[in-house]
């Protein structure tokens, strides 16, 4: 009887490997409310959590300023955010204010602004990522490449 409760309790152990490991895993991704992905550990890559961290780092420019999301996309425990930057709109279906992305790194449950000068590379004006770029290559045009 010893044996099989052993053999059931590793069993078990396994098991709670495996789903640790595939709850770690990331794939590329683009975000879509109705289908999150988890990328890096619990943070999820959504329009909400991510969209959040986007406007926090567009009024860290400017307490006036307004992000407007347009699009998500998510790779290896990285995010890219990119919309309109400005201080407002004069209609919600026109945001008024320039293009631009922001670029955010997982860390346990939070998505943490990356500084483009750093993790874009040393080569600014490359079609794909430079070799010292260390923002996942499938993300580098639109978070290094726009503005």
């Amino acid at each position: 009887m010893k044996s099989k409760s052993r053999i059931s309790l590793a069993i078990a152990m396994a098991a709670i490997a495996t789903s640790a490991l595939a709850a770690c895993s990331s794939s590329t991704s683009t975000a879509e409310s109705a289908n999150p992905s988890m990328v890096g550990g619990m943070t999820e890559c959504t329009d909400a959590a991510v969209g959040a961290a986007a406007q926090q780092s567009a009024e860290a420019l400017s307490p006036d300023n307004v992000f407007t999301m347009e699009n998500l996309q998510c790779s290896d425990g990285w995010a890219v955010a990119t919309g309109t930057l400005g201080t407002g709109s004069t209609d919600a279906n026109a945001p008024q204010g320039v293009a631009t992305s922001f670029i955010f790194q997982a860390e346990g449950q939070f998505w943490v602004p990356q500084d483009k000068a750093k993790v874009c590379g040393s080569d600014p004006a490359a079609t794909q990522a430079p070799a010292d770029a260390t923002i996942p290559a499938d993300l580098y045009l639109s978070g290094c490449a726009a503005g």
